[in-house]
Order: structure tokens, then C-alpha cells, then sequence
């Protein structure tokens, strides 16, 4: 599921692609998604920013929601 780029850095298939959408990614997105390899996730899942649900956010979440068609979330 993953591609390496570097003995460091992978990817998951599918971010690349025009119309991105990660294989591990479940549900709809813009209704409710999980990630199913979640304890397993590759580097940049781990540096993507997880404290937007508590309003804090990144230009990389704004981006990735704008591709979806989904507003940015709000900024505390």
C-alpha cells in the first residue's frame, strides 16, 4: 500500500494521483472518513497536523480540504 521515496520517507498509493484519495482512507470524505492502517501509517500521515479538531490547522489541511471541495476549517 505504501510507496518508499526514501529509506525514510513513504507515501501511500493514491496520494499522487490527479484526483488524490489515500487506499487506506474509509468512508466519504466531507461525512465521516477513518484511516485503516491508522497504527501503521506512513511518515507524512504522522507529520500531517493532528490538532484540527481542536481548531488548530495548517495550510497542508486547508489544501488537502480545498481539493475536496471542503472549506478550510475554522482558526481559533
Amino acid at each position: 500500500m505504501a510507496i518508499t521515496l526514501t529509506p525514510k520517507l513513504m507515501r501511500m498509493k493514491g496520494t499522487d494521483e490527479a484526483a488524490p484519495r489515500c487506499i487506506a482512507l474509509t468512508g466519504e470524505v466531507g461525512q465521516r472518513v477513518g484511516c485503516s492502517i491508522y497504527a501503521d501509517r506512513p511518515s507524512p500521515c504522522h507529520e500531517f497536523n493532528p490538532w484540527a479538531a481542536l481548531g488548530i490547522v495548517d495550510d497542508a489541511c486547508d489544501r488537502a480540504r480545498q481539493r475536496h471541495g471542503l472549506p478550510p476549517l475554522p482558526k481559533n
